[in-house]
């Protein structure tokens, strides 16, 4: 009678997860990338005038990325209005391109009736509402800690200016 030695081989085989495990995880990253620039602070652009009358909106952040823009600057005589609106009362319009998650951030350019705005807003009740003319832009709608002080900011702007 011979005994026999059976030996115990482990094998570590990678297999490449299927093509919908790579999409779930894409896809998993990209909202939770959403989510947290929408929770990351209260200003989800910066705006401002320069001394020479410019008037400045630049995206926070991650929100470049997410509304696919650097931002607008135009003169200061190109403001029509300004003033603060509830976010859900606001006409969204066609997205392209941006980013569009419902309840959570709104980023990129929305075309309306014929006229292009430019949306920076995450999860804010109210939020700042500027008005242009002759720019490629005709609303630049943002997302800014205090939107009522930023009105008056830029109404003493347009005053200094007209």
């Amino acid at each position: 009678m011979t005994a026999r030695f059976v030996g115990v081989v482990l094998a570590f085989d990678f297999v490449m997860p299927p093509w919908w495990g790579i999409l779930l995880a894409i896809v998993l990253v990209v909202l939770g990338g959403i989510i947290a620039t929408s929770y990351a602070g209260p200003n989800l652009a910066a705006v401002g005038v320069s001394p020479d009358d410019v008037l400045l909106v630049r995206p926070v952040g991650l929100v470049r990325l997410w509304a696919l823009s650097k931002g607008h600057e135009c003169p200061v005589t190109a403001i029509t209005d300004v003033g603060v609106s509830e976010r859900k009362t606001l006409v969204k319009g066609w997205r392209f391109p941006g980013t569009h998650l419902p309840g959570v951030m709104t980023a990129g350019t929305f075309r309306a009736h014929g006229d292009k705005d430019l949306w920076m807003v995450g999860r804010a009740k109210e939020v700042l509402v500027i008005e242009l003319h002759d720019q490629p832009y005709r609303h630049l709608i943002v997302q800014v800690e205090d939107p009522h002080a930023a009105v008056e900011a830029l109404r003493a702007a347009m005053n200094r200016e007209r």
